[in-house]
């Protein structure tokens, strides 16, 4: 269950990043969205080569940006990325639901004519305004690849990425002044619709500890299946 989840989260990070092969690892980065935990990162690691992570790390450098190493029970390589300077900076926890909502919320699947009020919420849930443009275009050019949804009041947004008979949701962000208000959960429920009707597996998405949601996923009745440390210098 473990690699297809992983799968997933690579193919939607595909979407959004430009990826690099090295040695034993898989960077992705986009310059454009510089410093982004989820978006430039070091993953899919399989060996301790510090000839490779000195080669990821020349790369981010080169752009002038942070290095984020993704570790999935890996002792071997936490013990190196220590030896090399690099600090535990979060924990990403991964999640899975199977239990089925009875409803199905109504929202708003956006399209290449309104492209722009998805990166508009999207920006001013994560605090990036500077980026509106540049996910617009991305958003514009993967729209036959994931699922852009926003929820009734366009003020709720996630993506959703389908793989392997799994459901990915990634992106779920609520603009402040409409938080606490369950429009993040009715879009868990549409996601959770939609796996039932294409007769997929499970549901999943990411949450990082210092976000501090992991509560608030449990009590809608994710379980969780693992998490990967993710270290940075």
């Amino acid at each position: 269950m473990i690699p297809t989840i992983e799968e997933n989260d690579l193919g939607f990070t595909d979407l959004w990043c430009k990826r690099i092969q090295l040695e034993c690892g898989t960077v992705f980065i986009n310059q454009e969205l510089p410093n982004d935990i989820f978006f430039d990162k070091l993953t899919k690691i399989t060996c301790t080569s510090e000839k490779m992570l000195d080669e990821a790390a020349s790369l981010f450098h080169k752009y002038g940006m942070r290095p984020f190493v993704y570790c999935l029970d890996y002792p071997e390589l936490e013990d190196l990325l220590r030896r090399k300077n690099f600090i535990l900076y979060d924990i990403q926890h991964v999640l899975v639901k199977k239990i089925l909502p009875v409803t199905k919320p109504e929202v708003h699947k956006v399209s290449q004519g309104d492209s722009m009020l998805w990166a508009k919420i999207f920006c001013q849930a994560y605090d990036c305004p500077e980026w509106l443009n540049v996910v617009d275009c991305i958003v514009k050019n993967s729209l036959k690849s994931a699922d852009y949804i926003v929820d009734e009041s366009n003020s709720s947004c996630m993506a959703l990425y389908q793989k392997n008979l799994v459901m990915g949701l990634y992106c779920l962000g609520t603009v402040p002044a409409r938080r606490n208000q369950g429009l993040a959960s009715s879009l868990i429920d549409f996601a959770l619709q939609e796996v039932g009707q294409r007769k997929l597996e499970f549901l999943m998405l990411e949450t990082y500890e210092k976000d501090n949601l992991l509560d608030f996923y449990v009590k809608l009745g994710f379980e969780k299946l693992y998490q990967k440390s993710i270290y940075t210098i």
